[in-house]
């Protein structure tokens, strides 16, 4: 939560605004504070014919200890197709060709009550060696039949995980998608 004016430092202070919703807005330049939700990009990456998925064991929380699909929040300066390229080289050091979106999803963190928007790919690993980096401790990869979904982190990743299951062996290959 904003305390003080981006723009001028002034305190902010709540109120209703055009669109009837509380707001932080700053009485002296009458700036308007949007509590936009965060967008989160990932991968399901897995190499050539081999079906099995990557996954890493996440260093920090939430979740920590437990898996997930390599996945973050996506910068200011780029795509979606370049945050899942980025975030999937980051915590598993494996370069990917981003190859359809696989799906959208939206989540609310009940402990920082705040929602979020999470877009994943489905990948192929083009490079790289599978080594933990930034935010996770270990890397793995995982038949469908042997993804651990009850040791997932998020929901969304369990759902997406189950989506690809469905879709794996029945899908044709796609062509990779721009920036």
């Amino acid at each position: 939560m904003y305390n003080f004016c981006p723009r001028c430092g002034h305190a902010l202070e709540p109120r209703e605004v055009e669109d009837h919703r509380v707001r932080p807005v700053c009485p002296n330049c009458h700036f308007i504070v949007y509590l936009n939700p965060p967008i989160a990009v990932g991968v399901i990456a897995t190499r050539g014919d081999d079906a099995r998925v990557v996954l890493v064991r996440r260093g920090e929380n939430p979740g920590r200890g437990l898996w997930g699909l390599p996945a973050g929040f996506m910068e200011a300066d780029e795509t979606t197709e370049q945050c899942a390229r980025r975030e999937c080289l980051e915590e598993t050091g494996l370069e990917v060709d981003v190859k359809e979106l696989l799906g959208v999803w939206s989540y609310f963190h009940a402990l920082k009550q705040t929602s979020g928007v999470l877009v994943l790919y489905r990948a192929e690993i083009t490079d790289g060696e599978a080594i933990a980096g930034s935010d996770s401790t270990e890397v793995k990869f995982c038949a469908s039949a042997e993804i651990p979904f009850e040791e997932l982190a998020f929901e969304t990743h369990k759902e997406a995980l189950r989506k690809w299951q469905e879709r794996a062996l029945s899908a044709p290959e796609e062509s990779s998608v721009g920036d």
